[in-house]
């Protein structure tokens, strides 16, 4: 599709009109834009030229990134014979769940993909250079680096189960900050400026799983959930005391267990999604039913509230430090299902019906120090 719009605007362009990419009007140029669908074509019309890439991420911008799909992002792995180990390649393999069958690569400098790993955010790879105690930021579309600050000299490096990043926006945005936590510390770095701040916190936070922002909120998914009430981000006490929340589900009799279980950013709407094993075995097979709950947060507890369906959305999630997945709105304008989890996997993914039944679950928590398993994540160029 993308291709047919382009030569399209190159035939409307002929003759007396502009003769040279950058010379399209921006009326043309943003019809084009309101007939793309599909991550792969918005992708192709930002690569024509610099001007197109320009005029794209600033419209798209005032559109939801729900609208498209996101993209599956997994390393090409290398696996040594002698000692059966896997090392990382120096290139990434994206695919469009619109187009199931086809991937293209993005290639990187050698020694990146073998640093630790953190997460993906906005767009962002986010790796941990031990040797400088930096945080390096790699746009995988782009593969423009941005390097923090030098963290604090007094900070221990953490094992890969006990630290967390994510940014609070993209990196365009001038609101964009870096939180990265640790078991005992919090620290935080506004883009382009100079330094870390940081605080040190007075109960230690364990089994590091995931962690969503929330307005000047921290909700931090481990052994247990705890919040960080951050009054103004940029200006954080000497120290920071965890609140320990209180998980309530009053439909169900049992809570749902935090093993089997990760929490979805939808857009504001906080989704808490588990496989719930069921006690009964099906024809000598453990089943599994896929729910998914709004999360309802007060000052001391979470409430779960269970949804029988997404209704019009499917949700992307995948395993992995810090996965909080993405959510996409009327996924049948790309050919895909509705009321619908895809599941991230090397083979490409699995797809789960809420309120459905699987033969397995697929949430085992990883927080591996390389970059070795799939996600989901949106370009840069849709935040």
């Amino acid at each position: 599709m993308a291709t047919d719009l382009i030569s399209a605007a190159s035939t409307s362009s002929s003759g007396a009109g502009p003769q040279n990419w950058s010379d399209l009007p921006d009326g043309l140029l943003h019809s084009i834009l309101l007939r793309i669908s599909l991550t792969r074509d918005l992708l192709a019309f930002s690569s024509v030229c610099r001007s197109w890439r320009s005029f794209a991420t600033c419209t798209m911008a005032a559109f939801p990134t729900s609208l498209f799909p996101p993209l599956l992002i997994f390393p090409e792995l290398k696996h040594r014979s002698r000692r059966r180990r896997r090392t990382i390649a120096s290139s990434l393999r994206l695919r469009d769940p619109a187009f199931p069958r086809e991937a293209f690569r993005r290639t990187f400098e050698e020694s990146i993909l073998s640093i630790p790993f953190l997460s993906c955010s906005h767009g962002h790879l986010l790796f941990l250079t031990r040797r400088r105690r930096q945080i390096l930021l790699v746009n995988f579309i782009t593969g423009i680096q941005i390097t923090s600050p030098v963290l604090p000299l007094d900070y221990h490096l953490p094992a890969a189960d006990s630290r967390l990043a994510q940014l609070t926006a993209p990196v365009s945005s001038p609101d964009c900050t870096l939180i990265f936590l640790t078991t005992d510390c919090l620290f935080i770095w506004k883009i382009n400026s100079p330094d870390w701040i940081s605080c040190r916190l007075r109960v230690c936070l364990t089994k590091l799983r995931q962690m969503i922002v929330v307005g000047s909120r921290i909700v931090v998914v481990g052994r247990k959930v705890w919040a960080l009430e951050l009054g103004n981000m940029l200006e954080l006490p000497q120290y920071l005391c965890p609140k320990e929340l209180v998980v309530q589900c009053p439909t169900q009799n049992i809570l749902p267990s935090f093993e089997n279980a990760q929490f979805v950013d939808s857009e504001g709407e906080i989704l808490y999604v588990c496989f719930t094993s069921l006690n009964e075995e099906f024809f000598g097979e453990i089943k599994y039913k896929v729910e998914v709950f709004r999360v309802d947060m007060f000052d001391d507890h979470l409430i779960l509230d269970k949804k029988d369906n997404l209704g019009n959305r499917a949700l992307f999630m995948s395993n992995g430090a810090n996965a909080t997945g993405c959510v996409c709105n009327n996924p049948e304008r790309w050919g895909g299902g509705t009321n619908c989890i895809y599941y991230a996997s090397y083979e490409g993914w699995c797809l789960f019906e809420v309120g459905g039944f699987a033969s397995w679950c697929p949430i085992y928590q990883v927080n591996d120090a390389k970059c070795f398993h799939p996600f989901w994540d949106y370009p840069s160029i849709l935040q």
